[in-house]
This record gives C-alpha cells, sequence and structure tokens, in this order.
C-alpha cells in the first residue's frame, strides 16, 4: 500500500450492485483500512428485471455491503441492467465524469467477460482514466460466472493479500439477499472462498484476489 502523505483515492467503478463485493471486496476493504478514500459508483440503477414481470431491488443491499467493507455510500448511475448498450458511449462516460472525481486508482471489469454490461463498463473506466492530468491505475477484476463462462481465460497478472479481509467480503456479500446462492453455485460463500483460496495458491497468499493490469503506476496500486 501507499504510504504517501496525501490520501489516495479507488474508484470502484461497477456495472451492478454485487460486482464490487464479488470481484473486490477483499481488496477494496484492505484499501480502506489503510487510509485510501474508496469510492463504489454503479452503472445501473440498482433495480434488475428477472424472468417474467419480478422485479430485483439491489439498491439498498448494495449500500449496506459496502458499509459492511468500510467504503462510502455507493452511487447509482440510473442506466438500464443489461441494457448498456443502448445509450451512447459519450453518455455513460459523462455521467460518471460528472461526479469530480479524482481517482488514483480505478477497479473495474474485464474484456473477457461474458456480460456485455461488464465491458461496457471497462469502456467507460478506460475513458475516466485517461491520464490528463495525473497517473491514472486500472485494475480489472474477475466475476465468477460471468468471467467463468465466456471460454476466454481470465488471466490475471497482479494479485493481492485479503487473507484478513476475506472474511469482510463474505460479510458484505451477505447483504446481496437476492444474490446469494448456495453451493456449489459461484455466487456462494463457499465458492467465494474456495476462488480466494485457488488465487492464493497461484501467488504464494492465504487468501487472495486477482486482477488484470490495464494501466499501473508505482504508488498508485493496492
Amino acid at each position: 500500500m501507499s504510504t504517501n502523505s496525501k490520501q489516495q483515492s479507488c474508484l470502484a467503478l461497477m456495472a451492478h450492485a454485487d460486482d464490487e463485493t464479488l470481484g473486490a471486496g477483499g481488496t477494496l476493504a484492505k484499501l480502506s483500512q489503510n487510509g485510501w478514500r474508496v469510492d463504489v459508483v454503479f452503472l445501473s440503477d440498482g433495480v434488475v428485471q428477472t424472468r417474467g414481470d419480478t422485479v430485483q431491488d439491489n439498491r439498498h443491499h448494495g449500500e449496506e455491503a459496502c458499509q459492511r467493507l468500510g467504503l462510502n455510500v455507493p452511487v447509482y448511475l440510473g442506466f438500464r441492467d443489461q441494457k448498456f448498450d443502448t445509450y451512447a458511449m459519450a453518455d455513460i462516460a459523462g455521467a460518471v465524469g460528472e461526479l469530480g472525481l479524482s481517482p488514483d486508482l480505478i477497479v473495474t471489469h474485464v474484456d473477457t467477460d461474458l456480460n456485455q454490461d461488464h465491458r461496457i463498463t471497462l469502456e467507460a473506466a478506460k475513458i475516466i482514466g485517461r491520464p490528463r492530468q495525473k497517473p491514472v491505475s486500472i485494475l480489472g477484476v474477475e466475476i465468477p460466472k460471468t468471467s467463468f463462462w465466456n471460454t476466454q481465460t481470465f488471466a490475471p497478472n497482479y494479485y493481492v493479500d485479503i487473507t484478513d479481509t476475506l472474511s469482510t467480503k463474505i460479510h458484505a456479500f451477505e447483504a446481496y439477499a437476492h444474490e446469494k446462492k448456495p453451493f456449489p453455485h459461484a455466487f456462494s460463500t463457499e465458492m467465494i472462498e474456495l476462488l480466494a483460496t485457488y488465487h492464493g495458491a497461484h501467488a504464494g497468499f492465504g487468501k487472495a484476489e486477482a486482477f488484470k493490469i490495464y494501466r499501473g503506476y508505482e504508488g498508485r496500486l493496492p
């Protein structure tokens, strides 16, 4: 972690409520514990239209999860879930830019993800993260299930030790009553721990989260 006197800032730019916890909950909690400001921004409105006419509202669950991770209250930008491709990229990136954030690090999705909303969110992050006034590191996360099922291997090249924050991550995910599933579903607490163990074994840590570096700068990475 950086030891700069100036507070470091991380923007977790995610497509949907639960992505922040599933992909990087342990790392975001660790950043917060180490003095970083962590802002969570969801491009979606936090409301999922499931099969039939059922509406699933994850907004309050997202707020609770972020609180459990020790993060600021999340912002929902209101783009329709699974409909990001119907909006102009300038409108999506512009909505993020209007928040006036100035992150040193952006944590977002990866281009190998099956979910189109996730891939579009990455493109918005690249626009927001252009190093115009200062360097901005960009890390892509693995989302269980949507990364697994795209027949494109998630190839991490950066690992964060979350041995001490895995329990916080799991506790945060438990706030998502609509998303938590029984084992062996990818969205089960058991699978979250197994994935952390798997990445930890690769990295030499007890438990780890894995990332792909899209841009990395000294002092601006976890």
